[in-house]
């Protein structure tokens, strides 16, 4: 009787799930009509998803709840769609584009060797941030790491450098578009990008990027780009779409996010008075040296029936400002979440289809006394992840001689819809803190959160004498408070380290609830080149012990640590990219003579789940104090199609605009 009456239920919710899916969703956004397009921001790099699997299978799991969290949200449907379309494709670029980048360095031994008689170039006033000086001497850090911390972490790379030269190795075209003297996106930071389709090109596609400089009535504040694609797109190559100052005295200095249909964008600037979210729509109008200068609307209820473009600006309570946290929005929940430098983890509501508004019944939570880095939200557990960092080099997260910061590096668990604390984690990083926004694979149930100095200093570390680790530790989505769950070591540690990729081969297996495959990051933060790692993942189990690949900068050798920057990555046509960045002294010699002053932008191919020290560059690319966060278009095979987009950090020739300034820039995916 109860078999029959299970058979019977299991039969009624079949149905009855076949009658959701065939009808329009309830969401806070409306799901844009087939062919409408999809976005492209910060946030899909850091929210991944596996195969959920079908209907049939979670019912039979037990786990139907849980599935259907995961398939409603938009950024499964857009990732499945994008890595299915990928897989399906046929190959289309030839051998010869993929050809490895023959101007490698020399060997790491020859290499060191001579970097010790080298002259070094002079360095600017303040170094880059994601740069420290090494120093034989014992400092406040509590280790015996050589280092002098007096120069780094300057607010924004904002330092002027000597215009690189700007060398490929590759045959496609690209450009680069002026953003303003010392404009840039910022380290860790994505452009936004509208596409009409993931397979080909659209003329009418467009990508966004904050500027970084302070807004005036000859300086745009956010601009975007269309007509993108050389050899397609007719006229000049790209055009400006769009440029808004939308505050005058005010800058962008974390990621945009996008709207489903693509018609607005939201981002934090801050100002005088603090930071502020600004919900925008945009329309045809500006220039970057003449922008449109919008005011706000005087209510969210004037904002939602305005005509474009118009904007609605909303300053966070308690006036602090965000200098690391970019908004995380859901979808459904027609939200966001966004950290402040005070350790506020604020709430908005109706962001993109009702009056914005903050929420101030529970919030803002008083997360840290140390600013935060950007939140994401799981959509199964219901949860909202953040962590916090030091914004200052008066001393490190960890209680030292210098005790002027409160402890810092530690992963917060927090209830999205009440602002209840779910769990603290143990402290993850003890020098710079956790700086960026973990990797989240929600139908996995896992969180991978980088850290540069995971403060091991015995006798004897696993990553040398008295020298801590720079680590990726892995949580449960549901990790309890003083949890640290499972590390993997790249390489000694010292500066920051920000979230690297996963393969083609974990994102397509067969089980995405225990998946298999491989995480991607630039490890050796400390004492040691800046290097490509690999940590194996088996079914959902990640190793403790890492592959080592090719080296990719040579900070060591000339006597700096650097941060390990983000990895994007892309299936195409068969291919696995892995496009990365660095900030200066480059391995390779597509990026130009080695020099504090000229980073680069590398691709590599790790299509047979392998690398080794030997791993070649698919090309390599010239980026002024390294790259922003890398995006991705399509998959498309017409002349132009397939790019990636980044800014530099620091100034350098534009090639296509003209002038040394700041630079929007846009690369052949196969050779960049």
């Amino acid at each position: 009787m109860n078999s029959a009456h299970a058979r019977s239920r299991r039969a009624f919710l079949i149905a009855a799930f076949l009658t959701i899916v065939a009808a329009p969703p309830i969401l806070g956004q409306n799901r844009p009509s087939p062919g409408t397009g999809v976005p492209e921001d910060w946030t899909h790099h850091h929210a991944v998803f596996g195969d959920a699997g079908t209907v049939v299978q979670a019912m039979q799991n037990g786990t139907y709840d849980r599935w259907l969290k995961i398939v409603a949200d938009p950024r499964y449907q857009i990732a499945r769609a994008k890595r299915m379309a990928a897989v399906r494709a046929k190959a289309t670029i030839q051998e010869d584009d993929l050809g490895a980048d023959s101007d490698v360095r020399g060997s790491a031994s020859a290499e060191e060797a001579r970097g010790d008689a080298r002259t070094l170039p002079a360095a600017p006033a303040q170094l880059p941030r994601g740069l420290t000086k090494a120093k034989a001497a014992l400092m406040r850090t509590g280790n015996n790491q050589d280092t002098d911390r007096s120069l780094d972490f300057d607010a924004r790379s904002g330092f002027s450098f000597i215009p690189g030269r700007w060398r490929r190795n590759g045959a496609k075209a690209d450009w680069s578009e002026t953003l303003g003297s010392g404009g840039s996106l910022g380290l860790a930071n994505y452009p936004a990008k509208y596409t009409f389709s993931t397979s080909t090109g659209s003329c009418t596609d467009w990508v966004a990027y904050g500027t970084g400089l302070t807004g005036s009535a000859t300086q745009a504040t956010i601009i975007a780009f269309s007509n993108l694609y050389a050899g397609t797109c007719s006229g000049s190559v790209p055009k400006v779409s769009w440029a808004f100052n939308t505050g005058t005295g005010s800058s962008i200095l974390t990621s945009p996010v996008l709207s489903l249909d693509g018609t607005q964008i939201a981002f934090v600037e801050n100002g005088a008075g603090g930071a502020s979210l600004v919900v925008l729509k945009w329309s045809a109008s500006g220039t970057l040296t003449a922008p449109t200068t919008l005011a706000s609307q005087p209510s969210g209820s004037a904002y939602r029936s305005c005509t474009a473009p118009c904007m609605f600006s909303i300053s966070f309570s308690g006036g602090a400002n965000d200098s690391e946290s970019s908004v995380w929005y859901d979808y459904a929940l027609d939200a966001l979440w966004v950290g402040d430098d005070n350790g506020m983890l604020h709430k908005f509501t109706g962001i993109f289809a009702g009056p914005p508004a903050e929420m101030t019944s529970g919030w803002p939570v008083a997360v840290s006394a140390s600013p935060l880095s950007g939140p994401i939200r799981d959509p199964v557990t219901g949860n909202v992840f953040v962590g916090d960092y030091t914004l200052t080099t008066d001393s490190p997260c960890a209680p030292s001689a210098f005790p002027s910061n409160a402890p810092c590096g530690f992963l917060y668990s927090y209830n999205s819809s009440t602002g209840a604390l779910k769990a603290k984690s143990a402290q993850l990083d003890y020098n710079f803190g956790i700086v960026d926004t973990p990797l989240l694979d929600s139908s996995a149930g896992q969180l991978y959160v980088p850290v540069g100095s995971d403060g091991e200093i015995g006798a004897s570390t696993r990553c040398g004498t008295a020298t801590p680790c720079a680590a990726v530790f892995q949580l449960p989505t549901n990790f309890s408070t003083g949890a640290s769950g499972t590390e993997a070591t790249v390489g000694p540690g010292f500066e920051f380290l920000l979230i690297g990729a996963l393969d083609n081969t974990y994102l397509t297996s067969a089980n995405g609830a225990s998946p298999t495959g491989h995480l991607y990051v630039v490890g050796n933060t400390g004492a040691a080149n800046n290097t490509l790692y690999q940590i194996p993942i088996t079914a959902n189990v990640m190793s403790t012990t890492s592959v080592v690949g090719p080296v990719v900068a040579r900070n060591y050798t000339n006597g700096y640590y650097a941060a390990g920057l983000n990895i994007t990555e892309f299936f195409n046509s068969g291919t696995d990219y892995l496009f990365l960045s660095t900030i200066a002294f480059s391995n390779y010699l597509g990026c130009g003579t080695p020099s504090l002053l000229v980073g680069c932008v590398v691709g590599f191919n790790v299509t047979s789940g392998s690398i080794s020290v030997l791993t070649p560059p698919t090309g390599s690319s010239s980026a002024a104090g390294g790259a922003s966060g890398i995006i991705v278009d399509n998959l498309g095979a017409s002349a132009g199609e397939s790019n990636i987009y980044f800014s530099a950090l620091a100034n350098q020739t534009c090639t296509t605009s003209g002038g040394s300034s700041g630079c929007a820039i846009q690369i052949s995916q196969s050779a960049p």
